[in-house]
């Protein structure tokens, strides 16, 4: 029997006791505050059984946007390398084409199948300072889970700078990964100023790579 149909049947209950004749006798009158007794007992032990159905409901979300999460903080990761290995070889980074994510998935699946989250890039051949001569920009934010499940997750931005060292003459790659702290807040993207990469203000860094 479902929660509401006990808290009825005991409310009617009640309601039809309160209009019985006054009890005199001893024993009915024990047997009326049994009743009533017990009328409460289902109350609290209904409550109790909501308020854990309810935590369980909480902790099962949690898990499945923490697990949401992960995947799309490995993805951008995975982003970051391969812009870093491309452009060991080809000295540039390219723009790798949007993913939206979809109640199936992108399709084609250029990282694997996304769901809730959306990829794109941004490159920028702006000079930043000095010593910096080329960027490029992963994020992943929040698609269409939003809608259909109810529920925020959180954007990550990720970067990859080509800079140079002793001049002209080397190159160091230096890479990061933010995470944004509020849910379905667009990412800003992370930065490199006078030789500093740092992740913009109300984010996380997630880990230099």
């Amino acid at each position: 029997m479902k929660d509401s149909s006990v808290k009825e049947l005991g409310v009617k209950h009640m309601r039809y006791l309160e209009k019985l004749n006054p009890i005199c006798n001893s024993s009915n009158q024990f047997i009326y505050l049994s009743l009533k007794l017990l009328f409460f007992s289902i109350m609290m032990l209904s409550f109790l059984i909501g308020g854990c159905e309810k935590e369980d409901e909480n902790k099962v979300q949690e898990k499945k946007i923490s697990r949401l999460e992960k995947e799309a903080e490995k993805n951008i990761i995975s982003k970051v390398q391969t812009q870093n290995n491309y452009f060991l070889k080809h000295k540039t980074f390219f723009k790798s084409p949007d993913e939206p994510a979809t109640h199936y998935g992108s399709f084609p699946p250029i990282f694997g199948t996304q769901r809730c989250y959306r990829y794109y890039t941004e490159t920028d051949t702006k000079v930043f300072s000095q010593t910096t001569i080329d960027a490029v920009y992963s994020y992943a934010v929040q698609d269409d889970c939003g809608g259909m499940f109810g529920f925020e997750i959180r954007s990550y931005a990720g970067a990859v700078f080509a800079v140079r060292m002793n001049g002209d003459k080397q190159l160091k790659i230096i890479r990061i990964v933010c995470r944004n702290k509020e849910s379905y807040a667009l990412p800003s993207h992370p930065e490199y100023i006078n030789s500093v990469v740092k992740c913009p203000a109300n984010t996380i860094q997630v880990l230099p790579i």
